[in-house]
């Protein structure tokens, strides 16, 4: 195969910002051609870049962890669902890979302005926004900005006329507090998981602006590519699932997902809840939606913006609730105030709080205090019973603020349950971050999904509840994958959680959503003509595998041992109701078909010698 970047980067600018905040200097970096030839760009590029300059050691929060914000090869091209970018570093919450993935415009500003990412090394020892414009790379001070939320942030750079055309990334009270699930948000989306906020508090850095004017991507086949992506985009338009999220946005889920048993009720003990259509997307979509909200260059515009308008808390425009967010805030606390939920989705989005994690501990501690093994005095003499909303409301305040209670939910589940003497098997995390909301015992591999996924469990990581079913549209049988029953303990559910992951490593790092399923051939058609080298699946099999691979020699190097790849009792434990009632994925079985799948030592869980030379990994020391 010839090299598809080398003289000219296509589809890249060729060059990265790196940003020194001790010294509050810039200067440019040029892309990592052989990095660019492995792992395309996005989270696969960041994570070889980080792998050789972070340590074991690394103290995530700081001066030495690395804050890398990275494109992919495709922004600015046309193609359909290309726009998003990807924020990395050694994460605070997990102290492993840290990975959290965005839509919106920033990304597609900052490919305009000339980079294809920027890495932010160092400390300031002040408050701090940093100002690009093309070639111009200006620090101000941001002492008045400080402990201001997202939405005030933004309003106010906006206000000023230097900054007013400019793309805004920042980060609310929670970042500033860092906050170990802190999120970061771009032009009103988040950046979620992992704690990428966090990191950038530490770093004193408020917010990153981004005013591009001049660059321009090449594309080696103008023409076949401009009809690569004309049928690419017939395709998202006439699916199904284009149709299903233009309407609904992904709330759509929520009444399928409890349907079929995939949402998780009452913190994972419940299979049946009667008043489940209160937070259904229909009802959102009847009762508080505005306008739909599309990424930029998006073809399906699930995104929502809702008016909210009570006595305590009147917007007249905001970002919508997600599925996972309506689960969290939802159904997983008995709480059918879906006006609640939105108000709190949009908490979570001023104060920079990642809603899965925010929720998760927030059900948690709920738990907690139902089962009678924390008092009312042990919460701030806050009333936890389930449904209550107006206490879940007031956590998320003492969470971003890190006040009373909140100071120890502010850690995750994990410290709050070290806190209250509760076993690992009765918190709902895996490697310390909190699961999303697709239950494993309704899709056996998910445990697989959340077991490996590298930055802690995560549905888009392999989307097997999606994917695997015999009634979903999306046919990735090219890639070797079979649609199979949900409740299979076999070698073949591992083997397709495994061919899935590889697959969505490569969505990480070109960077697309993961709502644009079209067969795999036509990324290929893409890949083969914006580059003008013949990209087959074959290679695309051996990018993602090489990509996913990447992710755990970062994890191992990182401390990651095969005693992390567990998964708690309480997302195994049968359910006595409901549409899974006494399922329950094997995971050790499941594990031992996975390890030997990925050509991974069955001790230890790390590659094999022979995997890395075949993915040209060998000379990496983890």
């Amino acid at each position: 195969m010839n090299q598809l970047f080398g003289d000219i980067n296509y589809g890249f600018s060729g060059k990265l910002l790196n940003i020194n905040l001790n010294k509050r200097i810039s200067s440019k970096e040029k892309l990592n051609n052989k990095y660019a030839n492995q792992f395309f760009g996005g989270a696969g590029y960041a994570c070889r870049y980080l792998f050789d300059n972070i340590e074991r050691e690394t103290d995530p929060l700081s001066a030495e962890n690395i804050l890398f914000i990275m494109n992919g090869p495709f922004t600015l091209t046309n193609a359909p669902l290309f726009s998003r970018f990807v924020i990395c570093a050694k994460s605070p919450y997990t102290g492993l890979w840290g990975e959290s993935n965005c839509g919106g415009t920033f990304g597609p500003e900052l490919k305009r302005a000339g980079y294809d990412g920027i890495i932010i090394k160092g400390q300031s020892k002040d408050p701090i926004i940093i100002s690009i414009r093309d070639n111009n790379v200006e620090f101000f001070e941001a002492e008045d900005l400080w402990g201001k939320g997202i939405n005030k942030t933004r309003n106010l750079l906006k206000d000023n006329i230097e900054f007013k055309n400019s793309k805004i990334l920042c980060i609310g009270q929670a970042g500033e507090n860092q906050v170990k699930f802190a999120n970061i948000n771009a032009e009103g989306r988040s950046a979620g998981r992992t704690g990428m906020g966090a990191v950038m508090g530490s770093k004193n850095l408020k917010a990153v602006l981004v005013q591009g004017t001049s660059f321009k991507p090449i594309v080696a086949n103008p023409n076949k590519f401009k009809s690569s992506v004309k049928h690419l985009i017939k395709y998202l338009i006439n699916s199904d699932s284009t149709k299903v999220l233009r309407h609904y946005g992904t709330s759509a889920g929520v009444l399928g997902a409890y349907t079929i048993g995939d949402l998780p009720i009452k913190y994972w003990s419940k299979g049946r809840w009667n008043k489940i259509d209160d937070i259904s997307g229909e009802k959102l979509r009847d009762n508080f939606l505005v306008k739909n909200n599309p990424c930029f260059g998006c073809v399906i515009g699930c995104g929502r913006i809702i008016k909210i308008n009570n006595q305590y808390h009147k917007i007249l425009e905001c970002e919508g609730p997600e599925y996972e967010t309506i689960a969290g805030f939802g159904s997983m606390i008995l709480n059918n105030d879906l006006e609640s939920i939105a108000i709190a989705n949009d908490m979570c989005n001023d104060y920079g709080l990642d809603t899965i994690s925010t929720s998760g501990v927030i059900a948690f501690i709920y738990d907690l205090f139902n089962k009678a093994l924390i008092n009312i005095g042990e919460v701030d003499d806050l009333r936890l019973d389930w449904g209550n909303s107006d206490s879940m409301l007031k956590l998320i305040t003492k969470i971003a603020k890190k006040e009373g209670i909140g100071k120890i939910l502010a850690e995750g589940s994990n410290k709050v349950g070290k806190k209250f003497n509760i076993s690992r098997d009765d918190i709902a995390t895996i490697n310390n971050l909190e699961v999303p909301y697709h239950d494993m015992r309704f899709c056996y591999g998910m445990a697989l999904t959340y077991g490996f996924s590298p930055r802690g469990p995560c549905h888009t990581t392999a989307d097997g509840f999606k994917v695997l079913r015999k009634d979903n549209q999306i046919d990735f049988s090219s890639l070797g994958i079979k649609k199979i029953k949900m409740n299979s303990n076999n070698k073949i559910m591992a083997k397709n959680i495994v061919k899935i992951q590889d697959y969505r490593s490569i969505y990480s790092s070109l960077i697309n959503c993961y709502f644009s399923n079209p067969p795999p051939s036509y990324i290929c058609d893409l890949i083969t003509h914006l580059t003008g080298a013949n990209f087959d699946m074959t290679l695309l099999q051996i990018f993602g595998e090489r990509i996913f691979n990447m992710k755990r020699l970062f994890n191992l190097k990182m401390g990651l041992t095969s005693e992390n790849d567990f998964v708690p009792k309480i997302l195994l434990e049968p359910l006595n109701e409901g549409p899974i009632k006494a399922m329950s994925p094997n995971f050790k079985k499941l594990r031992k078909y996975y390890y030997g799948y990925r050509n991974w030592n069955p001790i230890n869980g790390k590659p094999n010698q022979k995997l890395l030379k075949k993915l040209k990994l060998e000379d990496l020391k983890f």
